[in-house]
């Protein structure tokens, strides 16, 4: 398969030829048991059942458009929530023995989609039978489990949904499953692709290509968007774990500022950092997600502007990104996209003045041994420590841990000699030390918005709780793609929204992957 081979364009979208047989060639590799396998026996009549024609057109449809350009073909004669999660299962059994963005599918899918389209008015919202996927770090109520991608958690069943599930809900989504991920969002291990490896679910595979990274946590939240399993995905990050895959594998992926969105119901890395958000196909679906997920009533896609850069100054964090060579290509296309949405760029950069984030690992260490943890032994009696887990996964390895646990064991060495009233005066440390660096960034510059290139600064703007923005930015000259990753001030999420949307009508350089329905 040549994977570089552009077929076609489609609305201004590269499209990546990846046939059915060849996807079936990808992920080849070291590649463990799913501990709990798809389950598509209670969709079975409905996807045999599906027509190749129908499902063709709606793959386009999803490919090229928007959850509104659905949702205007969503009638009594039209596309039904029904049909159209219907045809996402069937790609999921097709193509994700492959991908491996899945670790469990939602039993009662179809039944919430056939409730859906019964209570759908003239009034409904835009989510409103739109399947979703959620990442298995964020809970669901039976009969779902919520597991992290850890063997320890493989039973785990909360008694209710988390917040953010309540307000999908709430919004009308139909929750299509959960979504796989670097186990216990990224302490454990790298796996063979530079994440997105778990004990429950397998290594995620990306759909541009089985030698590229998924990157980590929010793997398989970014891989089933990018295949078109999933029309959207809730991923979570605390540093990169969001923005990182969905700039890997040619998505849309927001971080939003500290607290917009519940953390309620997400299983803890470092509270301060943590944050849920959308993942999608565009920026117009990603705000609506994220319009859902904030669950007040906020509407972030109508504010979308293609103006919003015009006369807007962008610090671009230029003197890191050209430290990696291979950035510079992606530098000179962003730059010409920024000018072409009538932005005034200027150079920027970011620095540590007192060193405080370079301690982060232990930073990420400690947020393991005092929150992860508290989860884990609330949960599982028989553990009571970080070092209990890893004596539980050693105890069967090619179960619990089929890839290794050599980032989980250098974390608990990191922590070890750091007590719990040292970690939370860390997190506010590093919190102030991120926010100085940000803002003398954003002051010497000018500028409205900082700009970087993947999760280059990721540790930056996650500890200070500022939004970022990623959009993709077309491909590598290896044929990953990459994506400019904007960065706003706290607060400024819906203006940080409107920017990317900005930028992605200038530049449209998203490339499809061309999976065959």
């Amino acid at each position: 398969m040549d994977r570089r081979r552009f077929l076609f364009s489609l609305s201004a979208l590269q499209v990546l030829a990846a046939s059915p047989a060849a996807a079936q060639a990808l992920g080849q590799g070291r590649q463990s048991t799913r501990l709990r396998p798809l389950d598509f026996s209670p969709f079975r009549s409905a996807i045999d059942a599906l027509p190749q024609d129908t499902s063709s057109v709606l793959d386009t449809l999803i490919a090229q458009g928007t959850i509104l350009d659905l949702q205007r073909l969503m009638t009594p004669t039209g596309f039904s929530s029904e049909l159209v999660t219907t045809h996402l299962l069937a790609r999921i059994e097709a193509y994700d023995e492959v991908f491996r963005t899945f670790v469990e599918l939602n039993p009662a899918a179809l039944e919430e989609a056939r409730a859906a389209d019964a209570a759908r008015t003239a009034d409904s919202g835009p989510l409103h039978g739109i399947p979703v996927s959620v990442k298995d770090n964020i809970e669901t109520k039976a009969p779902m489990h919520t597991t992290a991608g850890a063997a320890v958690l493989l039973d785990n069943v909360p008694e209710d949904d988390a917040q953010i599930v309540e307000q999908l809900r709430a919004a009308g989504a139909v929750i299509l499953g959960k979504a796989n991920l670097s186990e216990f969002a990224g302490v454990v291990t790298t796996g063979p692709r530079l994440g997105g490896a778990s004990a429950v679910g397998g290594v995620g595979v990306n759909p541009y290509g089985e030698d590229f990274a998924t990157a980590g946590s929010s793997s398989g939240s970014a891989g089933a968007v990018a295949a078109r399993l999933a029309m959207i995905s809730v991923g979570t990050e605390t540093s990169g774990s969001l923005i990182a895959p969905a700039a890997y594998q040619g998505c849309v992926g927001m971080k939003p500022s500290r607290g917009l969105v519940s953390g309620d119901g997400v299983i803890p890395l470092i509270s301060n950092n943590d944050s849920a958000g959308p993942i999608a196909r565009n920026v117009t679906d990603a705000a609506l997600l994220l319009g859902a997920l904030v669950g007040t009533g906020t509407d972030y896609a109508s504010g979308l502007g293609a103006l919003s850069l015009a006369g807007e100054t962008v610090g671009v964090l230029t003197t890191d990104l050209t430290a990696d060579k291979t950035n510079e290509p992606l530098l000179d296309r962003l730059e010409r996209a920024l000018s072409l949405a009538g932005a005034d760029i200027r150079p920027a950069r970011l620095e540590d003045e007192t060193g405080t984030m370079g301690r982060f690992t232990g930073l990420i260490g400690a947020g393991v041994r005092y929150e992860t943890m508290r989860y884990v032994t609330d949960r599982v009696q028989s553990l009571s420590t970080l070092e209990d887990l890893i004596v539980y996964n050693a105890a069967d390895p090619d179960t619990r841990a089929p890839y290794g646990q050599d980032i989980l064991m250098s974390l608990a060495e990191f922590s070890s000699d750091i007590v719990a009233n040292e970690y939370e005066e860390a997190t506010q440390t590093a919190r102030a030390a991120s926010i100085a660096a940000l803002e003398a960034a954003f002051g010497e510059s000018n500028a409205a918005i900082l700009v970087s290139i993947d999760n280059a600064h990721s540790k930056y703007y996650a500890t200070a709780g500022f939004p970022a923005v990623t959009v993709p930015l077309g491909l590598r000259e290896t044929g990953m793609p990459a994506g400019i990753t904007l960065i706003g001030r706290l607060g400024e999420d819906a203006r940080l929204l409107s920017q990317a949307f900005a930028f992605e009508q200038a530049s449209r350089y998203a490339v499809v992957v061309d999976l065959a329905p």
